[in-house]
């Protein structure tokens, strides 16, 4: 049995790498609790109904966990936001915006008919559902609002393409010509390049902020009503334990 002495490193395989044992000392570098702040990944999220008939604008990040109307029919929960408070980092946590996307999701609530796939002898609920994608994401403009400034002004809403989406690719042919059923299936999204923020942004404690979605060329309809995200991505900072 090979003999360690104090303070040297046991050997390693030959195609192993060393990695060094912290101290007792350096251990302070990786404890949780601990003086001063902490960074994780993480993002800011919220959602909002987007109604068949359109609207002239939606806003997010102004209602917290509790409040508001979320997807199951009650008040907001974390499937809907993480805010804590109404459109503000709470005290000891900020976070840094480096990306900005926009999350369409159709027929939200559930319209079985219109689901990406179904089975529709009048062909109609593939075109419905791409159609939705894109006159939602075709017009419109979003605006970034932190204090009394906008930090962001663009326009359409497929400048802010999502990171994750639900993605479908397939084809059917009928057997015959007497079928009256076929499974129709078709999904859309925006794609593209992340919207990056080149300069990201702080947002610090208490310093209000929102985002809203504002069509003032008119109400875009769509065939059913949808559900639309608002996700900030990038750097969660908060005092340690």
């Amino acid at each position: 049995m090979p003999v360690v002495q104090s303070g040297a490193m046991p050997s390693a395989p030959a195609n192993a790498v060393a990695l060094p044992i912290p101290t007792r000392a350096q251990l302070d570098a990786y404890n949780v609790n601990r003086e001063g702040w902490e960074a994780i990944t993480n993002s800011l999220y919220d959602s909002a109904a987007y109604a068949a008939a359109g609207v002239t604008q939606l806003s997010f990040f102004n209602l917290p966990v509790g409040q508001g109307t979320g997807f199951g029919g009650g008040t907001k929960t974390l499937s809907d936001t993480n805010m804590t408070l109404a459109g503000q980092m709470p005290a000891n946590q900020e976070f840094l915006i480096k990306s900005i996307e926009v999350q369409f999701q159709p027929t939200t609530p559930t319209v079985a008919a219109a689901m990406p796939a179904s089975l529709d002898a009048a062909a109609t609920a593939a075109q419905v559902i791409i159609n939705d994608a894109y006159i939602f994401y075709r017009s419109g403009n979003l605006n970034l609002n932190i204090g009394a400034k906008s930090y962001c002004q663009e326009a359409p809403l497929m400048k802010f393409p999502p990171k994750a989406y639900f993605d479908l690719h397939s084809a059917l042919a009928a057997s015959t010509t007497a079928d009256t059923k076929a499974l129709k299936t078709g999904f859309a999204t925006a794609r593209g390049r992340p919207f990056l923020m080149q300069a990201p942004l702080r947002l610090v404690s208490n310093q209000n902020f929102g985002v809203t979605l504002n069509w003032p060329e008119g109400l875009q309809a769509i065939a059913n009503p949808a559900r639309v995200f608002v996700i900030l991505d990038g750097v969660f900072y908060r005092r340690s334990q």
